[in-house]
Parts: structure tokens; sequence; C-alpha cells
């Protein structure tokens, strides 16, 4: 089995997002915090827009859209990412054909991008107003071709019950664990400085994950670092180095 390379969509510059609408204490911020725990959420069902402005004199180029824990698919929302030259007053430009999703899991769209200054993200078509924990649109990192990738390890998370004569009594799960390690033996400076530039801009926070997402575009995960330390081993007198990268994430079901 042979897998393209592996992408990593955690860049972005997002900064000023600004909402149709917010429940109090359920700001569009939220979404761009790294965090799956807090929520932006509109107050209805009306057509939603969350709109980035690259500010005058500015563009912006992305070329994928990331969701991670929403309800899109159970309100029946309708979504597109949107771009323009003038705020959407008159120019207004789907950047890729709009879409139902069709459950609540994560979703990835890629894209050949465009430079404008404005960009939103549509939600229209709900029943029940749309919440989202995670979203994000930038620009993917491609890294290269790995010498040890393990995408399928899965850790079932809680507590079994077992008896003294070793008979299962009990089970009472609570989540499943994704775990992915990347592997790549003698990387050049190229490799290593995309990965130590991941490394500071997602700390500890979560991050989507692909490694072949024209074959498999389903298998993409939302992702953070398993461990907070981060090593790279130089070798051959200091011209490569071998990295690991160990990730974990919940499994969604």
């Amino acid at each position: 089995m042979s897998w393209n390379p592996v992408e990593l969509y955690y860049a972005h510059n997002l900064a000023g997002l600004v909402a149709t609408s917010e429940v109090t204490g359920y700001p569009v911020a939220n979404i761009l915090d790294g965090l799956d725990g807090t929520l932006w959420k509109a107050t209805g069902t009306a057509t939603q827009y969350i709109t980035f402005d690259a500010g005058s004199g500015n563009t912006y180029s992305p070329d994928y859209l990331i969701i991670y824990r929403h309800n899109l698919n159970t309100a029946g929302a309708t979504i597109v990412l949107q771009y323009s030259t003038d705020n959407f007053a008159g120019d207004i430009n789907d950047i890729f054909t709009a879409f139902a999703p069709s459950n609540n899991y994560a979703i990835l769209k890629l894209f050949t991008t465009q430079a404008k200054r404005y960009w939103r993200l549509k939600i229209s078509g709900a029943t029940v107003a749309p919440w989202i924990a995670f979203c994000r649109w930038g620009g993917r990192t491609v890294l290269d071709y790995t010498d040890g990738l393990t995408p399928y390890h899965v850790e079932r998370k809680g507590n079994i019950n077992v008896g003294d004569d070793g008979t299962l009594q009990g089970i009472h799960e609570k989540y499943q664990e994704w775990g992915l390690d990347i592997t790549f033996l003698d990387a050049e400076t190229t490799l290593l400085n995309k990965i130590l530039a991941w490394e500071v801009a997602v700390g500890m926070g979560l991050f989507g994950v692909s490694w072949d997402p024209g074959d498999h575009a389903s298998d993409v995960r939302i992702l953070r670092r398993k461990e907070p330390k981060f090593s790279a081993v130089p070798k051959t007198g200091g011209l490569y180095v071998d990295v690991t990268m160990k990730l974990i994430g919940r499994r969604e079901l």
C-alpha cells in the first residue's frame, strides 16, 4: 500500500472573523482556538455568514477548508466558501460547488485558490440553529512521503469489569481515540523547516491531517500532539534529521 505525501491543515490568518449571529458565550472566535470543547452557535436558522476581511490593500489565498465537530448535517444545512473584491456587495463567487454535508464528521475541501480580500463561509437552509467547534480556511502544508505511517491505530477508552473467574461482567466505553505516528528518516532542511513551523503554530491544539486526500478523502483526522516535547535527531554530520510526529485525537463514530 502506498500513500501520497502527508498534508497538514493548520495555517491560517483569520483574525477578526465576524459572524451574522452568535449566542452569548458562544462567539465565532471559538472556531479558531484549537479546541473542540468550545463552540460558535448561531441564534437561529437564517442564512449565516462567517466573514473574513484581509484588510485594505491585502489579499488572502486559502486552498483548503476544514470543519470539525458540527451539526451541519443534522441541521440540514448547505455550505460553501465564497470570495469577493467588494465585501459581497455585488461580486460574490463560490470557490467550490455548495454541498450539504452527508454526516456530522470532519469536513475537508481542497480547491484552487484565488487571491481576494474578502472571504466568507455561507451556511444556508438549516432547520435548526447551526453550530461549529473547529473551522478554518488557509494554506495547506504538504510534507513528504513518509518512511513510516500508522493511520489506523485505535484505542478504546473506558472501564471494564472482570470477575474473579475472568468473566467479563460489565463494559463502560467512554470514547475511542485515534493514534497516528508519522516518521521521516533523513529529512532535509526544507522538510524540517515545514515541521518546525507546524510545531510552533499548533502548540498542543487541534489541527487537520490527511495522507491521501485523493483516494482516502474520508480519512481526514483532527488530531493534536500526543506529547508536549518535540525532537528532531541530527545525523550524518547534521545534514539530515530523523523526525517522528506522535499524534492523537478523538475518533468520530
